[in-house]
């Protein structure tokens, strides 16, 4: 029983075929100029295997087969072989017309299409003139990029006016004064077109152009000083004698812990003149208690009973009689 109902399910998967994922759905894909892409497909059932299915591509509302295209042709890879379920495309040094609408189609007539975007090579500057100069003997680099450092353009050219003519020197070196002394400044980043001269000579001072297009070009001047006309730099170095024995490194110094030597002068000094303070104190405090005790102690002659209401100046006239 168990093996009928595996028959059936395989016999299932056989006869539904692929569906892919994102049936009549569009997905924006973006890539750059000389690099790759890969346009998604896949069937929506791992297991299943699609037995046919076309890549095509939108021109002149018409569609095209990708894979029997010579404009394809070297640049296109499928996925299926290692994994049959994944429909993927893969293209390859892509370029500007290959900006358009694709379409992933099954045999059940299942569809899903693929809007591809292509950045190109936009150069920073274009159309301008610059200045550059560079000292006999050394080297110099002319600045040339694309505003998209992963574009890579579809062609690039360093040429040299001379006799009134455009001779290239990158990539073919059609100048013999400039063999062997050009070069791309960083051949790593697609987008960066900089190019390095080396061995500068007063021959090298002319007008070269960075050619993406004719519609994307830089051009520079470039002036060769010679080497004597180049600003010195005095440096100044500030070195100390030191004997020729060894010497033995002091260590940091430490914050002191003692205690300050004015604070031993104050506890010494404070008591003295608190001391001396108190003497003070008491001696004048002893001189006003004998002045009260002479005053207390001193005894009056005493006036009768009946004399003492009298007035001061009844006792005077009285005295006078």
């Amino acid at each position: 029983m168990r093996d009928h109902l595996y028959l059936f399910i395989f016999m299932l998967h056989f006869s539904t075929g692929c569906i892919v994922s994102n049936v009549q759905q569009t997905i924006e894909i973006t890539g750059y100029t000389g690099g790759s892409v890969v346009l998604p497909c896949s069937c929506a059932d791992p297991q299943s295997t699609a037995t046919t299915f076309t890549w095509e591509f939108e021109h002149g509302n018409r569609w095209f087969q990708v894979l029997q295209n010579e404009t394809y042709s070297g640049r296109s890879v499928l996925f299926n072989e290692r994994s049959p379920a994944n429909l993927s495309l893969l293209i390859t040094d892509l370029r500007l017309n290959d900006q358009r609408y694709y379409r992933c189609k099954t045999e059940p007539n299942t569809v899903i299409y693929v809007q591809l975007k292509v950045k190109g090579c936009n150069l920073f500057g274009n159309r301008e003139f610059a200045e550059v100069s560079g000292y006999s003997g050394e080297s110099v680099v002319l600045p040339c990029s694309c505003t998209e450092l992963l574009a890579k353009p579809e062609q690039i050219q360093w040429t040299y006016f001379i006799e009134k003519k455009h001779k290239e020197i990158y990539p073919n070196e059609q100048i013999e004064s400039h063999k062997n002394r050009v070069k791309l400044l960083n051949p790593n980043t697609p987008g960066n077109l900089s190019l390095r001269i080396s061995a500068l000579t007063t021959e090298d001072q002319e007008i070269y152009q960075c050619y993406v297009s004719p519609q994307q070009v830089v051009a520079f001047r470039l002036t060769v000083l010679h080497a004597e006309e180049k600003p010195h730099v005095h440096i100044i170095s500030l070195t100390t004698h030191q004997p020729s024995h060894q010497t033995q490194e002091l260590p940091p110094p430490q914050q002191s812990h003692h205690t300050p030597q004015y604070v031993y002068i104050l506890v010494t000094v404070f008591p003295i003149v608190l001391l001396l303070v108190f003497l003070a104190l008491s001696s004048r405090y002893g001189k006003d208690e004998v002045a009260f005790s002479s005053v207390v102690y001193v005894k009056t002659s005493s006036t009768p009973a009946h004399a003492q209401n009298v007035p001061e100046y009844v006792n005077a006239s009285a005295k006078q009689t």
